[in-house]
């Protein structure tokens, strides 16, 4: 009869990674890191370079500006300058107080007469005020109104609506004679022409 051995010792089987798996493990995570290092040490080199040119801007800038504020002069305010722009303002409108009153001119010589005596007419109180007597000489630049009114207030009142109508806007009366007569109506002699200034024309 034969014996037969059937135990057998088995070799245990190591679990886990090799020593030369773990050397090739660290060798990379070593140049990962090594790498990683190298990037960082050229962006914080690349930082420090830009760094040094925004300082050398800013110091340019704050050199300029010493130098501005030591040329800066302040301005100082002239005294005469109200009282030259107050008369400018005069002059100027006395220039379009000339302006109006020569393109008023102008198209009174181009109208003739007819201007005139259509702002007469259309300023015309209904009632209460009659003009006896009309003179219109050189184009309607002297103007003499004669005429009556019942009321002391119409007559105002008819030469306020005349300065409206650019016709007469701007004119004066060198003379205004009021009276009342017998009639006890009020009697009006109004002249552009003073009294000794229309015996001369004349």
């Amino acid at each position: 009869m034969q014996n037969l051995n059937l135990f057998q010792v088995e070799r245990k089987q190591r679990a886990g990674p090799r020593n030369r798996h773990i050397l090739m493990g660290l060798a990379a995570v070593l140049l990962l890191c090594i790498a990683h290092a190298s990037w960082q040490a050229w962006q914080l080199q690349v930082g420090a370079q830009r760094l040094a040119q925004v300082q050398a801007a800013a110091q340019e800038q704050e050199t300029l500006l010493e130098v501005a504020r030591g040329s800066f002069v302040e301005p100082l305010l002239d005294e005469r300058l109200p009282l030259l722009l107050s008369e400018k303002e005069r002059d100027n409108r006395e220039l379009l107080r000339l302006i109006a009153y020569l393109q008023l001119l102008s198209s009174q010589r181009t109208a003739g007469f007819v201007a005139p005596l259509l702002a007469l007419t259309e300023h015309h109180p209904a009632s209460g005020l009659w003009l006896s007597g009309i003179s219109l000489r050189e184009g309607g630049v002297h103007m003499r109104l004669q005429g009556l009114s019942q009321d002391q207030e119409l007559l105002p009142a008819y030469l306020q609506r005349l300065g409206q109508s650019p016709v007469f806007s701007g004119r004066e009366f060198a003379r205004f004679d009021v009276q009342r007569g017998v009639d006890q109506l009020l009697h009006f002699d109004l002249s552009s022409q003073l009294k000794d200034q229309e015996v001369s024309d004349e």
